[in-house]
């Protein structure tokens, strides 16, 4: 039989501050609550969580009515390791679970700000032509935010097709698409912007492209309506687009 590794938790001394004990404290007693609240009889580790809580508001509390930090401190981290039953354990489990949920939704929070950066780009970009396409512009401009380096890049419809490097993992993700508009998919704004982040990135083979990471954006010239607008990916783009999961919006 294999020797199973003992886990070591991290220790109160390892775990609250030397400064600003107090508010460790509150955060503490209140990540705990959230979970005591929804305990029953049944969870084992109730009575010691609550303990673990009352422990928690007399450290706070002793730090109000002028206990020195450094002391308040010392007595809860030695009553944690003399005494404690299994609340700490709990305590360590349900943050260390938290930080990874807040990890999660820093992390989400943002790629949405960067995917952002692709309408603000391509719309600053249009806004540059103000008066529709011309020779130096199509009739689509798009962004395209990379979420790994942070990084922004804008294509024009058109300009795929005289571009100095075409890049073959562009190539490859073009091979196979039906031309299911009345332009080739080669003419399209994401395309350029997406040939100019594979050059820039260096990235190759397409499975090197992370799922998920790149955002698109594009403002297409409405001769109608004589302006700009936002729109969504052509049905020539949707088929290429789909292979890298990237996202359009």
């Amino acid at each position: 039989m294999s020797e199973q590794t003992e886990v070591v938790l991290p220790t109160a001394d390892d775990l609250v501050p030397p400064a600003g004990v107090k508010a460790w404290a509150f955060g503490a007693r209140t990540l705990l609550k959230g979970f005591h609240d929804k305990m029953t009889i049944v969870n084992k580790e109730k009575p010691h969580v609550e303990l673990l809580m009352t422990k928690l508001s007399r450290l706070e509390s002793a730090i109000i009515a002028g206990t020195a930090e450094t002391a308040a401190r010392t007595t809860f981290v030695e009553w944690v390791r003399d005494e404690d039953e299994g609340g700490w354990p709990y305590y360590v489990k349900v943050k260390a679970a938290d930080d990874l949920r807040l990890a999660r939704e820093a992390r989400e929070a943002r790629r949405q700000e960067v995917a952002g950066w692709a309408r603000s780009e391509a719309v600053k970009e249009r806004n540059r032509y103000g008066s529709g396409n011309n020779n130096a512009v199509g009739m689509v401009i798009s962004g395209l935010a990379d979420t790994v380096s942070e990084t922004v890049y804008v294509g024009t419809s058109g300009a795929y097709a005289y571009a100095v490097v075409q890049h073959p993992v562009m190539k490859k993700l073009l091979t196979g698409v039906v031309q299911a508009e009345s332009w080739p998919v080669t003419g399209c704004a994401e395309v350029d912007a997406m040939n100019k982040f594979l050059i820039a990135r260096a990235v190759t083979p397409a499975t090197k492209i992370e799922p998920g990471t790149l955002y698109f954006h594009a403002e297409t010239w409405n001769e109608k309506g004589g302006k700009w607008q936002a729109r969504g990916a052509c049905k020539n783009c949707e088929q290429w687009l789909s292979k890298i999961e990237a996202r359009h919006g």
